[in-house]
C-alpha cells in the first residue's frame, strides 16, 4: 500500500512536470512571455525606430556630464536598461543604436593635439552603447565606425555652436526626444 501511494505520487508528479515543459515552448514563442536575451524581443523594439533609406544608425543626446531620458529610450527603443557605457572624456552623453544586428563597431579617441586617433573599442557584433565624448566645444574626441556588409560609415556627434542642433553625420538619424534642447539636425 505503501509503495502504490508513493508510485502514485512520482506518477503525478511527472506528469505535472511534463505539463509544465509543454507550456514551455508554447509560450516562448509569444510577444507576451517575459524578457529574454533573445533578438527576436530586442528587435522588435528597435523594429519601432523610423529609419530611412540611408541611415544606419540612431543618435540621442542624453545631456552634458548626466545622463537624463535615458528611460524614456529604454521603453520606446530597447528592451534592457543594461547598456554599455564608453567614457572617452567629461563631456555630452550620447546614445548610440545601430540600425542592423551584426554591425561592427569601431571606436577611436581622437587625439587634440596630434589630431591622430586611437582604436578604444572594438565589437563585432555592436549592440545599442551610450558614449560620453566632446570635452571641447571646438573639437570632437570621438569617432565612431560601423560597419555592415562591407559599407562602412563614420561620424562625431557633437552639439553645433551655431544653433545648439545635434549634429551626426548623414548617414544617422537624431531619436533626441523633444524639448532636449538639442533635437534638431540631421
Amino acid at each position: 500500500m505503501k509503495w502504490n501511494l508513493s508510485f502514485t505520487a512520482v506518477l503525478l508528479s511527472g506528469l505535472l512536470l511534463a505539463g509544465c515543459t509543454s507550456a514551455n515552448p508554447g509560450s516562448s514563442s509569444t510577444p507576451s512571455s517575459a524578457p529574454s536575451s533573445s533578438s527576436q524581443s530586442e528587435s522588435s523594439k528597435q523594429d519601432a525606430i523610423p529609419f530611412s533609406d540611408g541611415q544606419s544608425y540612431a543618435v540621442a543626446h542624453l545631456g552634458y556630464q548626466q545622463i537624463e531620458d535615458l528611460d524614456y529610450y529604454v521603453q520606446q527603443y530597447l528592451d534592457s536598461e543594461d547598456i554599455p557605457v564608453h567614457y572617452l572624456s567629461s563631456g555630452d552623453y550620447y546614445l548610440v543604436i545601430p540600425r542592423y544586428s551584426g554591425m561592427e563597431l569601431s571606436l577611436y579617441k581622437n587625439d587634440l593635439e596630434t589630431s591622430e586617433r586611437t582604436l578604444f573599442y572594438h565589437d563585432p557584433d555592436c549592440e545599442p552603447f551610450i558614449i560620453q565624448c566632446n570635452v571641447s566645444d571646438i573639437f570632437s574626441d570621438a569617432t565612431i565606425q560601423l560597419t555592415y556588409q562591407g559599407d562602412t560609415v563614420e561620424f562625431s556627434p557633437f552639439i553645433s555652436l551655431k544653433d545648439g542642433s545635434l549634429e551626426i553625420g548623414e548617414h544617422g538619424l537624431n531619436l533626441t526626444r523633444a524639448g532636449s534642447g538639442s533635437q534638431s539636425g540631421n
